[in-house]
């Protein structure tokens, strides 16, 4: 899910008062197509109970969010770079560390987790696009069984998959054999002349627009290609170039990704008073989780355009339009299933037994050592607000490179200079202001495009219990509007002051609960540690370098398996120093503990 510099206004034009909201979730399109090669595997998997059905588990993993990679029928049929191989096939997927699932009618291309079909409401053609499962639902493997977790953080390797897909889009643009074989599958046997130049000259266009997308979020000279690699994505700064390069239109108007972080874990987001890593986002009812995640689809696709208004809108004032593929309603049905996500609790039947003596000597040490930044929430409270930690991140000495980024990145704000950063208030741009501005503006501009219909579906989390606050007019929704903004103004008049001199003077981290923390390594916020004996550790003498990728669990250490995997994490550049964004210091509570007491500790972790 993304930071935003979370700040929302609304016109009091032409809106309407009540909105009504259904409880069931939206189709995944309205006409699937007819998938005829090999479907996804039935791999076999265990459950674990976080409070869903079976019903819920297959809408959250498939209901779209209005991201568009590539048509779904390409995706369905095209071949990896190297091979006849399907790019969805199976091991394929596996091998970046997506989730292969069976055909079902949630799935009917057998497409891994979180990848899902969108009709697009424009042309009604079916698009794949990644919904918020891909990134938040995980497997851990332990001697033979595979635990599907829900709304823990992936081991994907975004832009390997993103790299591998473009190679492929272009190898079948390079080979006449190999396109004829997509063009057959893709148009039919019977198809014409013009519609096989037509979708070749389509495809082009396709493999263009990734390849600039690529470039764009391409590393600084220095790093090494692998630095992001699997388990972590530095999707804010992806979040930051959706809006000033591709939404305005600007490939050259851009900053480099290079604050990297594990993906959170889901359970608990909603209840949270604050989110994102460096506690940046209010989550005000209603509005937060809208914003928030209009956001995240603007940085997976979500096809942000801030472009010029028409001229007789001109006429009175409005300066630029704002449009997306963003399926507002899909985002309210999802966040209404994270809200009642549970914690995953330690897996007895399948994992060795907790030793509750130990793990009671470590309750007392978790009181005096970890409590008062990560607090302790009863199971039965899991659904409950709470206010969550924020520790300066000059007292914790973990790696800035995230917060700094994300606050102090600058950009050119070409057609919106001169605009109020909040449409309709607040300052006015700057010809160079703060990046993520930018696509915060393109956020506010589609809430406020269709209001009644942001009401509709931020009223969807809301009504899935009885302790939501049900929003049914527009005084109530102006009124969150003004907390959200008040909230968001306190948080920004201190972020404002940070990048004066190069440092992150006050910058923050956000602790959160720990339950369930044993099913999310790797740890730190930048994914820098391997599991969490090692965090106990004194930090200059923790691991600095550990294989990531592999599935295989530690139920000792409390993490994966470090020795084998699919790429190899180092801390440090080629020069032996911590590379920016990678260092694994700061946060040594608890690392002065004897080996015994550490111990005991790691075992209470897995208790919660």
């Amino acid at each position: 899910m993304s930071k935003l510099r979370l700040v929302i206004t609304f016109s009091l034009i032409g809106l309407v008062t009540a909105i009504g909201c259904s409880t069931q979730p939206p189709r995944v399109a309205s006409s699937p197509p007819e998938i005829t090669p090999a479907q996804g595997d039935d791999i076999q998997r265990v459950w674990l109970d976080q409070g869903w059905s079976e019903k819920t588990r297959q809408n959250f993993w498939f209901t779209n969010q209005g991201a568009q990679i590539i048509p779904y029928d390409w995706f369905v049929w095209l071949e990896q770079a190297d091979s006849q191989q399907l790019f969805r096939h199976s091991e394929h997927m596996e091998m970046l560390r997506y989730l292969p699932m069976p055909a079902s009618e949630a799935n009917p291309g057998g497409l891994p987790i979180g990848f899902a079909l969108h009709s697009n409401q424009t042309t009604g053609e079916n698009w794949v696009g990644m919904t918020c499962a891909a990134c938040h639902t995980n497997q851990l493997d332990y001697q033979g069984t595979k635990i599907l977790i829900e709304g823990a953080p992936t081991l994907g390797n975004f832009v390997l998959f993103f790299k591998k897909l473009i190679e492929a889009m272009d190898k079948t643009l390079a080979d006449d054999v190999k396109f004829q074989r997509f063009a057959i599958n893709v148009l039919g046997k019977n198809s014409t002349v013009s519609a096989i130049t037509k979708l070749k000259h389509r495809l082009q266009n396709v493999a263009l627009a990734s390849t600039n997308r690529q470039n764009v979020n391409q590393l600084p000279p220095g790093y090494p290609e692998d630095f992001t690699s699997y388990a972590r994505l530095d999707a804010f700064g992806n979040i930051q170039n959706a809006g000033t390069a591709f939404a305005l239109h600007e490939l050259s108007n851009k900053n480099t990704p290079t604050g990297p972080v594990s993906y959170p874990f889901l359970w608990g987001t909603h209840q949270s008073d604050v989110v994102q890593w460096n506690a940046s986002a209010p989550n005000t009812p209603i509005i937060g989780p809208l914003v928030r995640n209009i956001g995240e689809v603007v940085g997976v696709f979500g096809s942000l355009e801030i472009k010029e208004a028409p001229f007789w809108q001109r006429l009175w004032g409005k300066k630029v339009r704002y449009s997306s593929t963003v399926d507002i309603m899909g985002l309210g049905y999802l966040e209404s299933w994270v809200k009642t996500l549970r914690s995953p609790q330690w897996p007895l039947d399948y994992f060795p037994a907790i030793d509750n003596d130990k793990a009671a000597k470590g309750a007392v040490l978790y009181e005096a050592q970890c409590a008062s930044c990560h607090q302790v929430i009863p199971r039965e409270d899991e659904l409950k607000r709470y206010i969550a930690n924020q520790t300066p991140i000059s007292e914790l000495k973990t790696d800035p490179v995230t917060a700094y980024n994300a606050s102090c990145h600058m950009a050119k704000t070409l057609i919106l200079e001169g605009t109020k950063e909040r449409i309709l208030i607040g300052d006015k741009f700057d010809e160079i202001d703060n990046a993520i501005d930018i696509p915060v503006n393109g956020v506010v501009g589609l809430v406020l495009k269709d209001i009644p219909l942001a009401l509709k579906a931020g009223n969807i989390a809301e009504r899935t219990t009885d302790d939501g606050k049900k929003i049914s007019g527009l005084a109530e929704f102006k009124q969150l509007i003004s907390e959200h903004l008040a909230a968001r103004n306190k948080k920004a008049q201190v972020i404002e002051t940070d990048c004066q001199d190069g440092t992150l003077d006050n910058g923050v981290y956000k602790g959160r609960p720990l339950n369930g923390i044993w099913a999310t390594a790797p740890y730190l916020h930048n994914g820098s540690v391997a599991n969490l004996w090692e965090l106990l550790q004194i930090p200059e003498k923790r691991l600095a370098e550990f294989w990531v990728g592999s599935r295989e669990f530690d139920p000792v250490n409390v993490g994966y398996e470090t020795h084998t995997g699919l790429n190899l994490f180092r801390v440090n550049d080629k020069n032996g120093q911590p590379q920016k964004g990678n260092s694994n210091l700061g946060h040594d509570y608890g690392t002065a503990l004897t080996g015994i007491q550490k111990w005991q500790l790691v075992e209470y972790m897995k208790t919660l």
